[in-house]
């Protein structure tokens, strides 16, 4: 595999992680279950709510991922949406906006936002830690459900989970998976998974553009059959376990290094900030702005320059400061190498517009 080729993004390659350790604490989780993606999982959580207790809305933060809102209310009729800046970390729900009898899923925001979630009479909260699997806020959290898409943070080709916390006090059980009897032949998942484990495969491999190619055109078929399929399919035994080998490792560890170094040596910027939670590490190197023309010129300059960042989330439209986020990742991949070119390519662009602004005021 060479950098100089597949560049920085966030499509993992295949890797052996067997020397990367297990987290200490992995009591948090109760009763959980495994699934091909974090959008099964959210599903599953509600229709087992359903089961117990009548609903009347179900709520989303308006920033969140375009994909999951779609994919939900194609299956719920009820879907509402809440407002929540998700680059202040000091804003919070309100949670008066809901009644006893609502479902409301909270999002922890890439490991950063911490939700204070009310005793007493309030409604049911699942929590998304698809962006913060083993942070801080997903190890304590005391949401009645949580979800996670994993393969965000772990470098599997698919995976989701669903899990009640240790230490909630929510008496609806989360129920196992009824195994639906599909047949490799028509069981679109395992389609998904050997595509998206090919292309890591080639990824890990890859020295020129046609291998190139080919990784990103098997990702994409991957993706896609994932987004246009709507029935939760039970876990083939051997992804199961290939899931469960990489569950709790410890790959937050090599953020918290990578993201360290890095914020040493990025000059200031006027035109975007980095998101930072206190004594909480992010996702990634989090960069928020506030004009749409900026963000595109960025994101453009770190393609251009090999860097593929995630947009977090597209087709967002807020009332908040800060509106657009990029994601680039500083996982277990990189060295001080890898870090630096990285912390180089933002410091050119950052100049490139304190020259440009410097002119504009002449």
């Amino acid at each position: 595999m060479q950098k100089s080729v597949i560049g920085y993004g966030s499509i993992f390659h295949k890797e052996d992680t067997t020397q990367i350790k297990n987290i200490s604490n992995t009591t948090f989780i109760g009763e959980h279950e495994l699934f091909y993606a974090g959008r099964y999982a959210i599903k599953h959580v509600i229709y087992c709510i359903l089961e117990y207790k009548n609903i009347n809305q179900i709520w989303l933060p308006n920033y969140y991922c375009p994909y999951v809102k779609n994919w939900l209310e194609q299956e719920f009729n009820t879907i509402k949406y809440y407002d929540l800046d998700p680059f202040d970390l000091a804003d919070t729900i309100d949670w008066s906006l809901f009644s006893p009898n609502d479902l409301v899923i909270a999002n922890n925001y890439w490991g950063v936002k911490e939700n204070k979630i009310p005793k007493g009479d309030r409604p049911i909260v699942i929590e998304d830690h698809s962006h913060g699997w083993l942070s801080k806020g997903c190890v304590e959290s005391n949401a009645d459900f949580c979800i996670a898409s994993l393969r965000k943070t772990l470098p599997i080709p698919l995976g989701g989970i669903a899990w009640k916390p240790e230490i909630g006090t929510c008496k609806i059980p989360l129920k196992p998976l009824k195994n639906a009897g599909l047949n490799a032949g028509i069981n679109p998942m395992l389609r998904s998974w050997d595509l998206i484990d090919n292309a890591m495969k080639t990824k890990a491999t890859c020295t020129n553009e046609e291998e190139k190619i080919a990784f990103l055109l098997g990702y994409s078929q991957g993706e896609t059959l994932l987004r246009n399929t709507q029935e939760i399919v039970p876990l083939l035994a051997k992804h199961e376990a290939d899931i469960r080998e990489n569950l709790f490792k410890d790959f937050n560890t090599y953020k918290i290094a990578n993201l360290t170094f890095i914020l040493k040596t990025l000059e200031p910027s006027q035109t975007f900030k980095v998101i930072i939670g206190n004594n909480k590490f992010p996702f990634g190197l989090l960069i928020a702005f506030k004009d749409w023309e900026l963000f595109t010129n960025f994101k453009q300059f770190l393609i251009t320059n090999m860097i593929y960042p995630a947009e977090l989330w597209p087709q967002n439209r807020i009332a908040q400061e800060y509106k657009f986020l990029l994601n680039i990742h500083l996982d277990f991949r990189y060295n001080e190498a890898d870090l630096e070119y990285i912390s180089k390519t933002i410091n050119q662009w950052t100049l490139q517009q304190s020259y440009i602004n410097t002119e504009q005021e002449l």
